[in-house]
């Protein structure tokens, strides 16, 4: 039977496709330098070339095919990038899915389906991004517990005291101020457009085809 390894479909991703990916290795591999401790390829020159490429993207769809080749340039540059991490990853996780899927990378072979319920999760960040009025929410693995998607709550103005999930339905307690719900499938939630100058509150959950999680508890931040 094949070991699972890191899938390479990310090299036919759309560049919105591949900034998003390549956030995720980021924050999979670099955050978590106890299990990957030594890779071939320093956080700071990963983020540049990472940066390069986002640049160039911006640059392409401005001006169209005068960027053309400098986009292509440093879009081979990231995948390149990448593939010596996936390598990398493979040798520290030998097989174990639950390592590729906390590295950012998508194991080849599908988990079993677990029986076990999902805990709270815990672990997750909440990032201003350079866009105006736009944070971002990433979500770090919850590994072991199967096929897990992720949601996001993103409350203006105050925290929900009574906010809650009941038999996997979230319940919004009666008077709620503007409330927004990620249901994506991706671990990094992008919400845009809000206030300047308002705070946010901010709770995440998983779901598996066994349960759904408790909500996290709250992290807050003022949109900028």
């Amino acid at each position: 039977m094949r070991i699972p390894f890191c899938k390479l479909d990310f090299r036919q991703f759309s560049a919105t496709g591949l900034d998003t990916f390549s956030q995720l290795v980021l924050a999979g591999i670099y955050l978590n330098a106890i299990i990957f401790g030594a890779p071939p390829v320093t956080e700071a020159n990963y983020i540049i070339v990472r940066n390069k490429f986002v640049d160039a993207f911006v640059e392409y769809t401005k001006y169209g095919a005068v960027k053309k080749t400098e986009f292509e340039n440093a879009k081979k540059a990231l995948v390149e990038m990448l593939n010596t991490l996936a390598a990398y990853v493979n040798s520290v996780a030998l097989g174990d899915a639950s390592k590729i899927i906390l590295s950012g990378f998508e194991p080849s072979k599908a988990m079993p389906q677990p029986t076990a319920d999902l805990v709270q999760p815990s672990n997750f960040t909440v990032k201003r991004s350079e866009n105006t009025g736009e944070i971002i929410v990433t979500i770090a693995p919850v590994v072991n517990y199967g096929i897990v998607n992720y949601g996001c709550i993103c409350v203006q103005g105050k925290p929900l005291d009574d906010l809650s999930i009941v038999n996997g339905q979230v319940v919004f307690p009666d008077g709620s101020p503007s409330v927004r719900f990620d249901i994506n499938k991706s671990r990094r939630k992008v919400f845009s457009s809000l206030t300047v100058g308002e705070t946010y509150f901010f709770y995440v959950f998983a779901i598996n085809s066994a349960s759904v999680s408790p909500l996290s508890d709250v992290r807050k931040l003022m949109a900028a």
